[in-house]
């Protein structure tokens, strides 16, 4: 993973998402939808560093912050904003189903 993707676990799941904007990539090694999302996710990351931070997760090495997430499809994508989900987007996607929720997010915040 890119140095823009900071790997997480269920240990510090928690901290990371309570303040700001961020994105949790939930995925699995052995997913292929897994591995294809990603170099897009990456791209992402590195495009809206200056606006939020992503986050990686493999669900077999943290099966209970999955399970807490209701994470049960992998690859799955959720945005939090101070600790609350606000979009979830299951399965792999072209880029643009992730950037409008980024655009939306970082219109909202720019109007506050």
């Amino acid at each position: 993973m890119s140095e823009d993707i900071i790997l997480v676990d269920s240990y510090d799941l928690d901290v990371r998402i309570e303040n700001g904007f961020c994105a949790v990539l939930f995925y699995s090694q052995w997913c292929v939808h897994s591995r294809g999302l990603i170099p897009i996710i990456e791209e992402i990351a590195d495009e809206y560093y200056d606006y939020m931070r992503f986050y990686a997760l493999d669900v077999e090495q943290s099966p209970d912050a999955a399970s807490v997430f209701a994470v049960d499809t992998t690859p799955t994508v959720i945005f939090f904003r101070n600790g609350k989900i606000i979009e979830r987007i299951t399965g792999a996607n072209p880029p643009s189903a992730y950037t409008e929720v980024i655009e939306d997010v970082i219109a909202v915040l720019d109007s506050e």
